[in-house]
């Protein structure tokens, strides 16, 4: 399985308009995880800004565990 981390809603829409795809059908929201139809996963993340990094809208652990979700699911453990 492929995915994409996109770094914030412009990322986001960006990848979805590339794909011609309908935003409200996949909304952006920090750690969602949208399937799309050619089977690639769009996971999503607040951009790690300086704004988001020192306000706290964005931590150290929340980012990492964006990119811990993406990797389980693209290799998940064996059964």
């Amino acid at each position: 399985m492929r995915a994409i981390v996109a770094l914030g809603a412009i990322a986001h829409n960006a990848v979805l308009a590339a794909k011609e795809l309908r935003r409200a059908a996949y909304p952006f929201a920090h750690g969602a995880a949208h399937m799309l139809p050619d089977g690639v996963l769009l996971a999503d993340s607040y951009h790690c800004s300086r704004l988001n990094t020192n306000t706290g809208t964005l931590t150290p652990a929340m980012f990492e565990a964006v990119f811990t979700a993406v990797l389980q699911r693209i290799n998940p453990a064996p059964a």
